[in-house]
């Protein structure tokens, strides 16, 4: 087999089902992700966010927790996750199994396929009660774990302005909407009403799947079918993500909470998302400005003018907005407001030196072959790029990185303009604030 390059084979099912296939000696398991996707929409957010936990909980034919376990740990130790994704304006849930290659275990054995068939089940046969709505002590359980995880946001403060900023950037877009939802639409979920949900989602959503590692082709094409091949009218298209507004008038939101450090997040619109040919001219442009530690606001704003505490920037590839991002002292605000913008201005100018670019080229160019020792990253970075008609090697996504120009980054910083500046700033109460991390919107590898 030739070396691993990270290609999928696209495999179309019946019903808007997809497979995406990538065998890989390199491994010793195989992964098995699903994706299905819907638009983004604060009054179905919460609910389709709560889905991923509920599903994990159990199927008809192993209803339990325990029996779940059991299942797994007899599948040789078969792991399992789920999580949401937000991608522009859609929300995906996400569900994975991962399991020891067959040619790794003693002749005979069927991991695979029973890995497979458990994954079909957690997503399209679960645990119901006799009314066909999931168990109501589940649902419980689930949603309280829920709202700790939407409650905990503000734990993390980084985080938790990084969210601010898009939400109040966005406001009356469906970016604006959080991805896991909110406490009070929490409140309202019943067993009854999740059940609905997934029902309706199953109907009308595109179903991606993706299979990765120590997998035999034409074995994992006949089981993945047999599994997800559906039945299903002609879906209606999703809505998908919205053209950004015109541009319009900067503006400036703080707001006062006890917290040591403030948190300084400045957003940007762009005119490039994945699927533009300037796209490539922006991803480099981000690297030079803040995406890494050789980038301008690193060196300039955090190590030589000693203003903050972190400073970086990112993207949202399929939304196309710029973050900047900074921890401070309060009364840094101003200069490091400041000096942040002015780092953009520097390379609108043109002041982008021969070795930022390499550095950004060589960066990004290591993040993406990174990709290929992390399976589940991999097929999070392949979906996006195919679901924005990106359907190419990564051999041929760092090509096209390696030729942007320093022409194109200027291009690229000149077509970026200021939205909003968020100041999470610091109310004068006493706390034990954590330090924080480095929050992105966006991972540096675009």
């Amino acid at each position: 087999m030739a070396p691993f390059d990270g290609t999928f084979e696209r495999v179309p099912l019946q019903g808007e089902v997809s497979l995406h296939l990538a065998p890989a000696d390199k491994f010793k398991t195989a992964l098995v992700k699903v994706f299905v996707r819907a638009d983004l929409d604060r009054e179905t957010a919460t609910e389709i966010a709560l889905l991923p936990s509920v599903l994990r909980r159990g199927t008809r034919a192993h209803p339990t927790l325990r029996d779940l376990t059991r299942h797994l740990e007899a599948l040789y130790g078969t792991q399992l996750g789920g999580d949401i994704l937000k991608i522009g304006e859609q929300q995906v849930v996400a569900l994975k199994v991962e399991v020891a290659g067959d040619s790794f275990l003693p002749a005979g054995t069927d991991a695979f396929a029973r890995a497979a068939a458990l994954l079909r089940d957690l997503l399209l046969d679960p645990a119901l009660d006799g009314n066909g709505d999931f168990p109501a002590n589940v649902v419980s359980q689930e949603k309280e774990k829920h709202k700790q995880f939407i409650d905990g946001l503000i734990n993390d403060k980084g985080t938790y302005a990084a969210e601010r900023c898009s939400a109040e950037m966005c406001k009356g877009e469906p970016f604006e909407v959080y991805e896991y939802g909110s406490v009070p639409d929490l409140e309202r979920v019943t067993p009854r009403s999740l059940a609905e949900r997934w029902r309706a989602l199953l109907e009308k959503a595109p179903i991606d799947v993706f299979a990765i590692g120590a997998i035999d082709r034409s074995a994992a094409i006949e089981i993945l079918s047999r599994a997800f091949d559906r039945s299903r009218p002609r879906l209606e298209p999703l809505r998908g993500t919205l053209p950004n507004p015109a541009r319009r008038p900067a503006r400036f939101v703080r707001e006062p909470l006890p917290v040591k450090q403030g948190k300084l997040c400045i957003g940007f619109r762009t005119g490039s998302r994945v699927e533009d040919e300037s796209y490539f001219g922006l991803l480099v442009m981000n690297g030079v400005l803040g995406a890494f530690p050789h980038s301008k606001l690193f060196r300039n704003v955090r190590e030589k003018a000693g203003l903050c505490y972190y400073a970086s920037s990112s993207i949202e590839r399929t939304k196309g907005l710029v973050f900047v991002q900074c921890g401070i002292e309060k009364e840094n605000f101003e200069k490091a407001r400041d000096l942040s913008l002015e780092q953009l201005d520097a390379i609108r100018r043109g002041e982008v030196t021969d070795e930022e670019l390499e550095n950004t080229r060589r960066a990004l160019r290591f993040n993406y072959r990174s990709l290929l020792d992390r399976p589940s990253y991999l097929a999070n970075t392949v979906y996006i790029l195919r679901l924005a008609g990106r359907d190419l090697p990564l051999d041929e996504l760092i090509s096209r990185i390696e030729r942007v120009t320093k022409e194109q980054v200027v291009e690229a910083a000149r077509a970026v303009w200021l939205d909003l500046t968020y100041f999470l700033e610091p109310d004068g109460t006493v706390v034990d604030d954590e330090e924080p991390a480095e929050a992105l919107a966006e991972d540096a590898h675009g």
